[in-house]
């Protein structure tokens, strides 16, 4: 199937109603400002070019959520790196609504300081079930994969933060 993308007066719609929201996205995933503004720009050029599912999507924000996770994924795998760590107070700044019930300050950090090292598959899933708070089964159902799989990387997610922050934390566990 062919996509097509977003109008102009579409694009500036999606802009003033999402792009401060997408923006701060950018910036906590990406933890830098400049590289954040990179992926706005990104993520409104692909809308412009290929955003048609855009229209259609039931839940347009979290279409686009999803959508800007992508784009910042992206930008890490080409090696566009966080420029060095930044601290939890820093991260407030950058977040000030700070994470959503429910999800754990502290493994939502280790998620966003060690993003980039976090193998391909498991990015998305640790931002879903990290950053975003959604339960295995939800995280499950929007990436189209099987429960079970799910809790699987989420062990292996689990496993890469007891190995970088240390052998006895057991906060990393994701929603059931």
């Amino acid at each position: 199937m062919f996509l097509r993308g977003l109008s102009a007066n579409e694009i500036r719609a999606v802009h003033q109603r999402y792009g401060a929201l997408l923006a701060r996205r950018c910036r906590l995933l990406l933890r830098d400002r400049a590289l954040a503004e990179d992926a706005m720009q990104e993520l409104l050029s692909t809308l412009l070019r290929r955003g048609e599912g855009l229209r259609s999507a039931n839940v347009p924000y979290r279409w686009l959520c999803r959508a800007v996770d992508r784009t910042c994924i992206d930008l890490l795998r080409r090696g566009r790196r966080v420029r060095g760590a930044v601290a939890l107070e820093d991260l407030a700044e950058m977040d000030p609504i700070g994470p959503a019930p429910g999800v754990d300050a502290e493994a939502r950090y280790a998620v966003l300081e060690s993003l980039e090292r976090l193998p391909e598959e498991q990015q998305m899933l640790a931002i879903l079930l990290f950053v975003d708070g959604l339960s295995q089964g939800e995280a499950a159902d929007e990436l189209g994969v099987s429960r079970a799989t799910v809790n699987r990387r989420a062990r292996e997610i689990r496993a890469h933060f007891r190995r970088s922050v240390s052998p006895s934390e057991d906060r990393y566990d994701a929603p059931e």
